[in-house]
């Protein structure tokens, strides 16, 4: 199984969004998408998934942008994934068995099912505090915001490397 781009990018910018929350003040989409590495258009869907699940607020005006809706205590992984992606679901039939034909004699249905339960409990058992908390302090070399992600090289690299965690 491998979690989405889309979740793994709105993990990346909910970080952000708390690292500004907790100096107390919003961040703009452009600051967003320049210190996670991903485009500002892209950033727009995954922050009103966000604003739509009341993950984060808007603030209006010069120096508005986007701040946590709550601490980031009680922000848990699971609901920043399924804000941006849906319900946690490996496969269909576990949460729409009406969909399979032969959901009611699956033998393989009960342990899909103990798969996608472990995968919420594990997302559910952290907070978004804890992936700040855990976060390398940035060097000047180690920001996604320094890479060259343009030369088709590094980017390449960096897709590779955030597909396979």
């Amino acid at each position: 199984m491998k979690l989405k781009t889309r979740a793994r990018y709105a993990l990346r910018s909910m970080i952000e969004i708390a690292r500004s929350s907790e100096a107390g003040r919003p961040i703009s989409l452009v600051k967003i998408a320049r210190r996670t590495g991903i485009s500002r258009r892209y950033m727009e869907h995954l922050v009103g998934n966000l604003r739509d699940a009341t993950l984060v607020k808007s603030v209006r005006g010069r120096h508005g942008g986007y701040h946590l809706a709550r601490p980031a205590e009680e922000v848990l992984l699971g609901q920043v994934v399924e804000a941006v992606i849906g319900p946690i679901s490996i496969v269909d039939c576990i949460r729409q068995p009406e969909m399979c034909l032969i959901s009611s004699v699956c033998e393989c249905r009960e342990v899909y099912r103990v798969i996608n339960d472990k995968v919420t409990q594990a997302l559910n058992s952290y907070s978004l505090a804890d992936l700040v908390r855990q976060a390398k302090p940035k060097t000047s070399h180690s920001s996604l915001a320094e890479l060259d992600l343009a030369t088709p090289t590094q980017s390449e690299m960096c897709q590779s490397l955030c597909s396979s965690r």
